[in-house]
């Protein structure tokens, strides 16, 4: 290898005096001859050569070689499409090298020299399958510490790993990168394969970075005076540590669209006046791969980025315009089958030009609000410009009256975004920022929003509707008796809500509703739902409310249209006279005569609750007749049936002259079984007159009393008594 514009004899007197130093040492000596009948033989050439007859090379027993094909950022070797051309119509496996010229006094300007350069080589070399794999040749360190010279050589070989999905090679010398670069293994850690350069007729040559972190050499220039038929002059001959170079020729390219496996990153101090880089991060699919930059200005939080107009090259100096503002990069990776593009990590806010990085945040330009306040609409706060360096923020969401004063902190609201719910229905939103860097914390605050607005209703569904983001919910049951409204967030998305007529027994006709959603969580709904019926309740009715659709409730009245959190349902009558119910769960509503059967407020969740409350006695009369005597409770209107069974299960006739059961019992002359019907929960008087004729002495007998209320929940009680 030779450097342009540098005499080819310093390098080789360097390296020869390497060769000197390691002659003494304690390898194993072997001939170069019988050292190299175990290798496949190569040669590395560049335009130092001239003109090459590539047929005698390959007759002479070469069945490998490098060319140099760049240097920097715009030298190509003149010879490089002729050797290449020519050492593979020999039959050669040819590969291509690019002589490094290190450059940059940061980090970032060393990252965007190695990358200039990786891609000036690779649009180049455009390496091809069946081809041996990309070289970094590296001999100058262009005055770099050991800490850039390995940023750039990894950047470097980092660039074409991205571009080709190859991993390449370096070359270089023990001493140098003992040297220059502190003996680093980092590389060799990282996949990439070494092409060392030691001259000497040792066996085996000296490899640096713990012998390339356990993986040893794979090609050898053992020398730089090898006399080759086809070359004029002494050349570099090369060994590769096995026969076959085609077992490490690059394979045939991955094909289809890229797409990002690991993000771009940047480079560089977010200061104005300084310099940022872009590397392009790794893509899966398609190679090779050519990569196209876009810098963008984003808010110091690193959101509502913009493009920089003219910024589309892959380093970046920020300037007085940038300050207070994050930057980031958005790279196009683009193959033959199409384009994917990933934006880096954003910077924190570019300081002003000499900035201390203990400077304390300040807020340049306050955070802001974006957004329709109107329920279910997403407000998304900016925070604005800030110095000091921000490395990170934190967001509060409050709630304030309709001027905007009176802020409370709404719970949980600490994102970046906030969605509107019926909670700040008439109030305004704020925001306030808290940015955290280096030299400590501070707060700033938004303009207060508009007041929030109700979600406008959608077109009136009949019968079901599915719930969509930000859009209220408007169903009315199939006969128009009632409409089911909500504001969005009121029903989980994605949901369906049926609003259907159905009129429960004993309810009135045309006034039950059912409300479900299949699937809702057991919370039920996080605001309430209005249903409104389209009639005024008439006079002499009760509302009630089913959440098992069986037993219904009395609805507790509303002094107004809100409804308590404490409170799952409730009632209120409108201006027009309307009534509505909101609801926190699904229900059946519907309306019951006052009074009447089933009438709400004298049933019990409980059932029936009958209950015994006093001992059975009996009590003979002149007339030979008996009466059974006992006194119940009920919790719930009931109707009851009452009956005595004899001995062997026989029922005994009751008179109906001087027997109650409750009321009392009148016609017919007798009963088998006793019926009555209790509108009230209450007490019962029980007095059941029997036939003493018909009762055996000593005869064990059993009252038996049956209660079912108006949802078909049944109670019966069983009192045992002997006739004497």
């Amino acid at each position: 290898m030779a450097i342009v514009g540098s005499p080819r004899a310093a390098r080789r007197g360097r390296l020869a005096l390497l060769a000197v130093v390691l002659a003494g040492s304690s390898a194993l000596v072997l001939s170069p001859a019988s050292a190299a009948t175990a290798k496949a033989r190569g040669i590395d050439v560049s335009n130092w050569q001239g003109a090459i007859t590539w047929a005698k090379v390959a007759a002479a027993g070469y069945t490998f070689a490098f060319g140099k094909a760049t240097e920097g950022t715009s030298y190509t070797d003149p010879t490089y499409s002729a050797n290449r051309s020519g050492s593979e119509a020999a039959g050669l496996v040819f590969g291509a090298y690019h002589f490094a010229r290190p450059s940059g006094a940061s980090r970032a300007a060393a990252t965007a020299s190695a990358v200039a350069q990786a891609d000036y080589f690779a649009d180049v070399a455009a390496p091809e399958p069946g081809e041996l794999p990309p070289v970094l040749d590296l001999e100058a360190t262009g005055g770099l510490n050991s800490t850039l010279l390995t940023l750039w050589t990894q950047t470097w070989l980092d660039e074409v790993f991205a571009r080709t999905g190859i991993r390449g090679f370096v070359y270089s010398s023990p001493s140098f990168w003992d040297g220059d670069l502190a003996g680093t293994t980092s590389i060799a850690a990282a996949g990439y394969r070494l092409w060392i350069a030691h001259w000497t007729s040792n066996a085996a040559p000296t490899v640096p970075a713990s012998n390339w972190n356990g993986a040893g050499w794979t090609f050898w220039q053992w020398t730089n005076g090898s006399s080759v038929a086809g070359v004029r002059g002494k050349i570099d001959a090369d060994r590769m540590n096995g026969a076959q170079p085609s077992s490490v020729a690059i394979p045939q390219y991955a094909s289809g669209a890229p797409a990002s496996a690991n993000p771009p990153a940047l480079a560089g101090v977010p200061e104005s006046g300084y310099l940022l880089a872009a590397v392009p991060g790794t893509w899966t699919g398609g190679k090779p791969l050519v990569f196209s930059y876009q810098w963008q200005r984003c808010d110091a939080a690193g959101a509502n980025c913009v493009a920089i107009a003219g910024a589309t090259a892959e380093s970046y100096r920020a300037s007085a315009a940038d300050v207070g503002h994050s930057l980031q990069v958005a790279v196009t990776a683009t193959s033959a089958a199409g384009a994917a593009t990933a934006a880096s990590v954003p910077t924190v806010a570019v300081s002003p030009a000499g900035t201390p990085p203990s400077a304390p945040p300040a807020a340049i330009t306050p955070p802001s609000v974006a957004g329709t306040a109107q329920v279910g609409q997403v407000l998304l706060g900016s925070v604005g410009e800030w110095s000091g360096s921000p490395t990170s923020f934190t967001y509060r969401w409050q709630r304030c009256t309709a001027s905007g004063a009176s802020c409370v902190t709404i719970p949980m609201a600490t994102g970046s975004s906030y969605t509107a719910t019926p909670d700040d229905l008439g109030s305004t939103l704020a925001l306030v920022v808290t940015a955290n860097g280096p030299g400590g914390a501070a707060s700033a605050g938004a303009s207060p929003t508009a007041a929030v607005v109700p979600a406008p209703p959608p077109p009136l569904s009949v019968g079901t509707q599915t719930v969509q983001q930000g859009v209220a919910g408007n169903v009315e049951a199939g006969d128009g008796r009632a409409t089911v409204s909500w504001q969005p967030g009121s029903v989980p998305l994605g949901l369906t809500l049926n609003v259907d007529a159905r009129d429960p027994v004993p309810a009135e006709p045309g006034t039950g509703v059912a409300v479900s959603v299949p699937s809702l969580p057991a919370g039920g709904f996080q605001w309430p739902l209005d249903v409104e019926y389209a009639q005024p309740q008439p006079a002499g009715t009760v509302l009630g409310y089913s959440a098992d659709g069986r037993v219904y409730e009395t609805v507790p009245a509303l002094k107004s249209a809100q409804l308590p959190a404490a409170r799952g349902v409730g009632s209120y009558v409108d201006a027009g006279g309307l009534l509505h119910v909101l609801t926190r769960a699904p229900l059946d509503l519907a309306l019951f005569k006052k009074g009447g059967w089933g009438d709400p407020r004298f049933t019990s969740v409980k059932g029936p609750a009958l209950a015994r409350r006093s001992t059975l006695h009996l009590e003979p009369l002149q007339d030979r007749t008996v009466l059974l005597l006992t006194r119940l409770s009920t919790g719930s209107q009931v109707r009851l049936r009452a009956w005595v069974a004899a001995p062997g299960g026989k029922r005994v006739r009751i008179l109906g002259k001087g027997s109650k059961l409750g009321p009392p019992l009148r016609y017919p002359a007798s009963y088998v079984v006793a019926k009555t019907e209790r509108d009230r929960p209450g007490g019962v008087e029980v007095r059941l007159r029997l036939n003493g004729r018909a009762l055996q002495p000593n005869g064990r007998y059993l009252l038996r009393i049956a209660a079912v209320d108006p949802w078909g929940r049944h109670q019966a009680l069983a009192l045992r008594f002997v006739y004497r």
